[in-house]
């Protein structure tokens, strides 16, 4: 497999019409189009809501055989946009706090990449499932994508997640909250190699442990319509790239054109790519 995903499958619920989403759904998706194996670590609720989450993981060519079943409720957000940027009002507690392998049920085979996020680990049985598989892969590149979500989460948290990653990305708002220095991040984390700043109509900025350091400008693909899931996107089409054994920089350029496209776009999986 190349890459494992963790965390919330979920509803975004956007003018009362539901959108299927999750920051690590909304990722493997797009690496699935961008032609990479992909399967999602979550779970969801035996509600109509549930069944059509299968059904739309299936259809996006992400595997459901790590999406479990649960007696809370599937997860929906909901999601208000304002001038192009989405804000979220995220519903506790849903099917995605509780996921945990079934007993007996191995581990799947160590990915190339394991994807995670930080909302997910707000519930003690998922963050503990997402500490098994952590240990679980130590030898796998590990992408750890922030996104930092209302209150739900803790710079101790944070700091725990960065140190399991091989690649980090935030965003400058986050970097900000965070009171962290990317470039300095290297001596505390042995693990990490890149990091990468996404700072939304500017682009990105990278660096890495070799010292590198560069701007990567965005890549317009017409007005923004929306920036729901451009983000995921853009990590999606970066860690392809890397797999695909391009340079860091060609990565950042395939991140910044995919997000792009994605921001031109309604909803966080445009079918018209």
């Amino acid at each position: 497999m190349d890459v494992l995903a963790f965390g919330e499958v979920l509803w975004d619920v956007i003018d009362g019409v539901p959108h299927i989403g999750g920051a690590p759904f909304n990722f493997a998706a797009h690496a699935a189009r961008l032609g990479l194996s992909c399967a999602v670590v979550s779970a969801v609720g035996n509600d109509d809501l549930g069944r059509r989450a299968r059904a739309e993981v299936v259809r996006r060519g992400v595997s459901d055989a790590y999406l479990f079943e649960n007696a809370l409720p599937t997860g929906t957000v909901d999601v208000t946009v304002k001038d192009g940027i989405p804000s979220y009002s995220i519903n506790c507690p849903v099917a995605w706090d509780e996921i945990e392998f079934p007993s007996g049920l191995p581990l799947p085979s160590a990915p190339r990449f394991v994807y995670f996020g930080t909302l997910a680990s707000r519930g003690k049985v998922s963050s503990a499932t997402l500490g098994k598989l952590l240990a679980a892969y130590n030898d796998s590149n590990v992408f750890f994508d922030v996104n930092l979500r209302q209150d739900y989460w803790s710079r101790e948290q944070v700091l725990a997640g960065i140190a399991h990653a091989t690649v980090l990305k935030l965003n400058d708002d986050e970097v900000e909250m965070l009171k962290l220095r990317p470039s300095e991040l290297f001596a505390d984390n042995p693990r990490l190699g890149i990091v990468v700043v996404t700072r939304g109509p500017e682009g990105c900025e990278v660096f890495t442990r070799e010292g590198e350091r560069f701007a990567s400008p965005a890549i317009s693909d017409g007005p923004v319509v929306d920036t729901v899931g451009a983000g995921d996107s853009f990590s999606a089409a970066f860690v392809a790239a890397l797999l695909a054994g391009k340079s860091v920089k060609a990565a950042a350029e395939a991140g910044n054109r995919l997000g792009g496209r994605v921001a031109a776009r309604a909803g966080a999986i445009p079918d018209d790519l």
